[in-house]
């Protein structure tokens, strides 16, 4: 093994100790307002995850009316062009009683998801650099660096599979959510544990 790689976190120099902690403490802003956004805008539970990439009932039936809508009428090679109003659909749809959710289109799946992917690379990149040099059992290190990448593409297909299959695949969002959270709450706590309060080896 390269002596580079047999350098341990309680033994690197300051510069060193300092900017990945600066990373970790950076990434760890991070991810708690990225928890917080989901929190707000998705939900932790699996109804509140199907019911924003699915839809609720109304949501469903609008679709379905939308798909049902004839083909505007063409004069002259023209399509007429109808204003669209969710209140008229609300009222041919008789799903007024309940308000229609949004659900995101595959173009904005498609987009949220690149976006995602590139994102985790990055942090999931830099906990894995962290665990190189952290001393701890080797099979447990191994699984540390490959678990979120493994839950990160994960949850990009289960957006899609929640979005156009069923419902039921919002479980496999949360498993990987929690997955990645797993791991980068581990790797910060290991990561700083190891360069500020672990003792360094005493040289003979």
């Amino acid at each position: 093994m390269h002596p580079f790689f047999k350098l341990r976190l309680a033994e690197m120099p300051m510069p060193a100790r300092l900017l990945l902690t600066a990373v970790l403490m950076t990434l760890g802003t991070g991810y708690l307002f990225a928890l917080s956004n989901v929190a707000l805008k998705v939900g932790f539970f699996p109804d509140e995850v199907a019911r924003h990439y699915y839809g609720n009932e109304a949501s469903r039936r609008a679709m379905e009316a939308l798909e049902q809508e004839p083909a505007p009428a063409i004069d002259g090679g023209v399509a007429e062009e109808e204003a669209f109003s969710f209140d008229e659909l609300d009222a041919e749809a008789g799903i007024s009683d309940e308000p229609i959710v949004p659900v995101p289109t595959l173009e904005a799946l498609i987009a949220e998801g690149h976006f995602h992917l590139f994102g985790y690379t990055s942090i999931f990149f830099l906990c894995g650099l962290v665990l190189l040099f952290a001393e701890m059992t080797p099979w447990l290190k191994n699984t540390l660096i490959v678990a979120p990448f493994a839950a990160s593409v994960l949850d990009i297909w289960s957006m899609l599979l929640t979005r156009f299959v069923g419902p039921g695949f919002s479980w496999m969002l949360m498993i990987s959510g929690f997955v990645m959270a797993a791991s980068f709450l581990s790797v910060f706590v290991i990561g700083i544990h190891q360069l500020w309060f672990r003792k360094q080896p005493v040289s003979a």
